[in-house]
Order: structure tokens, then sequence, then C-alpha cells
């Protein structure tokens, strides 16, 4: 009877640690996924330049800031910005996908030629194949809109 006893008490035992076990392997994978979750978000330093915010990227490499514009339904680039980007190889004709008409903030409607950015890089997120616009007369050099953030 007494080694009866001891072997159902050893029983329990060892059901109490496999239990211990699991709730402790529970908890640590829950910790492991909070501290994942809350470290995954990526902080984008904007800064204020006249009345606006920019925003430092790179295009297709090319180290530039973007005006932060969500009224914007696409990347807009000024014809002088494209032309360096060009001039420089960061774009080709091959990334050039159509032409079409805008309106812009003023309400005029304007011509543009529509590419394909291949890569817009801001703190090390990529965001790959963004439809962007070329508008001859635009003063801003770049703006960031629905496009690229959608």
């Amino acid at each position: 009877m007494v080694i009866l006893n001891r072997l159902k008490a050893n029983k329990k035992k060892k059901s109490m640690c496999i239990k211990t076990f699991i709730r402790k392997l529970f908890l640590s994978i829950c910790f492991c996924a909070i501290c994942i979750i809350s470290n995954a978000q990526t902080i984008i330093q904007m800064e204020e330049y006249g009345g606006v915010y920019r925003i430092p990227c790179k295009v297709n490499g090319a180290k530039m800031k973007l005006i932060f514009d969500t009224g914007a339904e696409n990347v807009c680039l000024s014809l002088p910005m494209a032309e360096y980007l060009f001039d420089n190889d960061f774009i080709s004709s091959a990334d050039i996908i159509g032409s079409g008409s805008s309106t812009v903030a003023d309400g005029r409607i304007v011509d543009h030629v529509e590419l394909i950015i291949k890569d817009i890089e801001i703190e090390g997120i990529h965001l790959y194949n963004v439809r962007a616009v070329v508008i001859e007369g635009q003063n801003a050099p770049l703006l960031m809109g629905q496009s690229a953030i959608q």
C-alpha cells in the first residue's frame, strides 16, 4: 500500500511539473510575441519646412525628401526632379507607362507623364513599383501622395 501511495504521489508531482512547464512556456511565448509586436513599429521622422512636412527617403537609390501630402492622389514629381533622376540613371524611359491629365491643388487641369518608381525607401521600409506622375510647372519637387501610402 505504501508503494502504491508513493507511485500516485510521484505521478501527481510529474503532472504538476508538466502543467507548470506548459504554463511557463505559454507565458514566455506570449511575452516574446508582445515584445516583437511592440518593437515592430517604425517611427518616421518628418521635418517641418515652410509649412509642410518632409520625409527623408531614397527614390530608386537617390536621396530625396518627399513632401507628405495626403491630398495628392499620386506620388508627384516636378519636371526638374524627373530630369535629374533620368539624367543620373535613377529612372529610365522603360519606367514610363503612359500619359494623362491631373487636377492640381488650384483646380487647373494639367498634362502629366505616368511612370513607375521601382523603389521608394523610407526608414528602411521599401515601397515597390509605386505609380507616380511628372507634372510640368509643379512647384514642389516631390509629393508623397495616396499611390504610395495605399
